[in-house]
């Protein structure tokens, strides 16, 4: 059975840790989404306090955005809970490749922007999710992508 291989075991653990880190990264970034945002927004050649002191509306837009994409990534997190727990702990390649795709475009694309923005608290904060990330999926691919016993 694929769920008693040892690779398997330890990459659920990996991946696991790096979703509960994912859904406290999506968490705060729904309730306090200024605490991201305040750091990302120099790039624009106004403060943060400024806009929210000249434009509260515009501020509102921006935090809203914010909150949005955290809900999409707590989405996303949810997901892959799921997957983790069910097509992954058995072996299922499906599951791996759910785990693949889905887990390098959502930090690849959170990394792109963080670079963009200036952001080093979120690119520290991505970089270790990607790390942890791709420890988790390169430990078991040779048991997912092995040859299939028929």
């Amino acid at each position: 059975m694929a769920a008693e291989k040892k690779s398997i075991k330890i990459a659920m653990i990996i991946l696991l840790i790096m979703l509960i880190y994912a859904l406290a990264y999506s968490v705060i970034a729904f309730i306090s989404p200024d605490i991201f945002v305040s750091r990302s927004f120099p790039v624009t050649g106004q403060s943060w306090s400024d806009l929210v002191a000249s434009s509260p509306e515009v501020a509102n837009f921006i935090l809203g955005a914010w909150r949005l994409a955290a809900g999409f990534a707590f989405s996303v997190v949810i997901a892959g809970l799921f997957v983790l727990f069910t097509g992954f702990k058995k072996g299922e390649k499906w599951a791996w490749y759910f785990m693949l795709f889905v887990s390098l475009v959502a930090w690849a694309n959170n990394l792109r922007s963080a670079i963009s923005h200036e952001n080093s608290l979120s690119i520290i904060l991505t970089i270790v999710g990607l790390v942890l990330f791709v420890i988790g999926i390169v430990i078991p691919a040779k048991d997912f992508l092995g040859k299939q016993k028929t």
